[in-house]
């Protein structure tokens, strides 16, 4: 049992790897958000208008392109406070106190002990791992100065999660002794997504206060999706790690499917205006599944898939599921002073749409930024991120540019967890990318 709480408890922390920013952008739109800013072309993967604006045709230019990255890291905490007390409590109950009951009402108070720790695991013990990047020279734009400006690009996103689900404790008497019984489980979800993007961009409209751009993109993605569970009874019969991997891998499903971005943005001298308008089809995208039959499975394996079908009947897992990825509208907005090097923007997502695990995301941005003209002068950006769903994380962002093509950024979780005695921010990603200048 005490092997498997630490498999598990790792796990739920958000141990298991498997990737669609909705989590977090790629490159410096952790801190610039969804408005296009042309000195950072990671911006132009947010609305399908922008990369009109990412090539400069006045002064002979064609063509812009990433050369690496960018790629981001980061990861999300429940409100896991001394998780590993916790689970080291717990282990010292089952290991020392429970040889050691031997009337019913010593067990029926152990029981309560053991429940109050449990249940407390199942409000908290979940997180989750996530990376994003471009591949190498992507997004590559090339703008006609007649026909308008036309992109590719293409990126890799994963993400994984664990949750521990508790169930209630009974100390079962058999042979004189008493054992743990319950469907306590780890239950882990992950994804994985390459895409790749097919957009155009052109000026519409024009007068003497500003332009109009429209675009639109095709987003072609192969999405695998799988999901596991890691069952308490039945574990110490089997190598854990083996069963669970084992699981893990058997619970995989490609699917491939594109869905329509479609933008508009007025940009004038001193600001600018954006409208995005994601995923308007909404294709969908299959789970591996958790429906099989238990005859013939021995050991963990057979817990397993008697646990998983009793925690599914209770409406607590799918065995068969579906990932949709959700239509979403974005604002933006932007002022700009002394040529565009001094910039103030904003972003806000209508409403709120999910992840590959099922967290919900629904995005507010304010930043900051200044990129100079002059190649050895550092740019630098600062910002606030606040999911307004689901989670409800805050974020302090900010970033660098060096010598007008290193991008570096963080985005650091202003909510904080005790882990181990030691306080560290329930969230945090990290980014970094080398693109070419405008």
């Amino acid at each position: 049992m005490k092997k498997l709480l630490l498999v598990a408890g790792s796990i739920a922390c958000g141990a298991s790897y498997a990737a669609s920013p909705v989590f977090q952008p790629i490159g410096s739109s952790f801190t610039l958000g969804t408005s296009a800013n042309v000195r950072a072309l990671s911006t132009s993967l947010n609305n399908p208008a922008a990369p009109f604006l990412m090539v400069n045709t006045e002064e002979g230019d064609r063509f812009r392109f990433g050369i690496f990255g960018p790629g981001g890291f980061g990861y999300e905490f429940g409100q896991v406070d001394s998780l590993v007390d916790k689970i080291d409590q717990l282990n010292d109950k089952i290991d020392n106190e429970l040889d050691n009951v031997n009337d019913p009402s010593g067990a029926d108070a152990l029981k309560d002990e053991l429940n109050d720790i449990i249940a407390s695991l199942g409000e908290n013990a979940n997180g989750k791992l996530m990376t994003s990047g471009q591949l190498p020279m992507m997004p590559l734009i090339f703008k006609h100065p007649t026909y308008g400006a036309f992109t590719l690009d293409a990126s890799l996103s994963a993400l994984g999660q664990g949750r521990f689900l508790d169930d209630d404790v009974d100390l079962v008497l058999a042979n004189g002794e008493y054992k743990v019984d319950t469907n306590s489980a780890v239950y882990v979800k992950n994804g994985m997504d390459l895409s790749f993007g097919f957009g155009y961009s052109k000026d519409v409209w024009a007068n003497s206060y500003g332009m109009l751009i429209a675009g639109a993109k095709v987003n072609v993605h192969a999405i695998t999706l799988g999901k596991a569970l890691f069952a308490f009874s039945g574990a110490d019969k089997d190598d854990s790690d083996d069963v669970f991997s084992d699981a893990l891998s058997d619970n995989q499903t490609t699917t491939t499917s594109a869905a329509l971005d479609l933008g508009a943005i007025w940009t004038a001298n001193n600001y600018q205006v954006g409208f995005t308008a994601a995923n308007l089809n909404e294709p969908e995208f299959d789970y591996g599944s958790l429906d099989q039959t238990c005859t013939g499975l021995t050991g963990a394996k057979y817990n397993n898939c008697l646990v998983t079908r009793e925690l599914a009947g209770q409406g607590r897992i799918a065995l068969q599921e579906t990932h949709v990825l959700e239509r979403q509208f974005t604002a933006d907005a932007a002022v700009y002073l002394d040529n565009r090097q001094w910039t103030l923007a904003g972003s806000y997502d209508f409403m709120a749409v999910s992840d590959f695990v099922g967290d919900q995301y629904q995005w507010a941005v304010a930043s900051a930024s200044y990129y100079g003209e002059n190649a050895w002068i550092p740019g630098f950006r600062v910002g606030y991120r606040k999911n307004l769903a689901g989670s409800e994380l805050s974020y302090l962002t900010m970033g660098a540019t060096l010598f007008k093509r290193l991008n570096l950024d963080m985005a650091y979780g202003l909510e904080s967890v005790d882990i181990d005695g030691s306080s560290a921010p329930r969230s945090l990603f990290l980014s970094a990318g080398i693109e070419s200048a405008f």
